[in-house]
């Protein structure tokens, strides 16, 4: 792999059947500004519109591996992060992270 090279973490959050617009607001508002300033690197929030429905998926760039780990623990200490993840929970009905390495 280049020196400069990235990964890429792949987020889907596959919601309940209606929930995934009211999974969304919830992140935009009370998840984001918790995870944004931690993590960094967010490439983007999207939906599904063809294939499997129902599913809201984040797209992440970090450095390396190392960078990943250390910044989702910090994570996982921020305030707020606990709550918001209760809170968004019922709405979720599985999620699944892809690590996408450079080819």
């Amino acid at each position: 792999m280049p020196e400069n090279a990235t990964i890429i973490e792949m987020r889907i959050y596959t919601a309940h059947v209606g929930r995934a617009a009211a999974f969304v607001a919830l992140y935009r508002e009370k998840g984001l500004p918790i995870q944004e300033p931690i993590q960094g690197g967010l490439l983007g929030l999207y939906r599904t519109e063809f294939g499997p429905m129902n599913q809201v998926i984040l797209l992440w760039e970090y450095p390396d591996h190392a960078a990943r780990d250390a910044r989702r623990a910090a994570l996982l200490e921020a305030p707020g992060w606990m709550d918001f993840l209760r809170e968004a929970a019922p709405l979720i009905q599985s999620e699944e992270s892809r690590l996408l390495l450079p080819a």
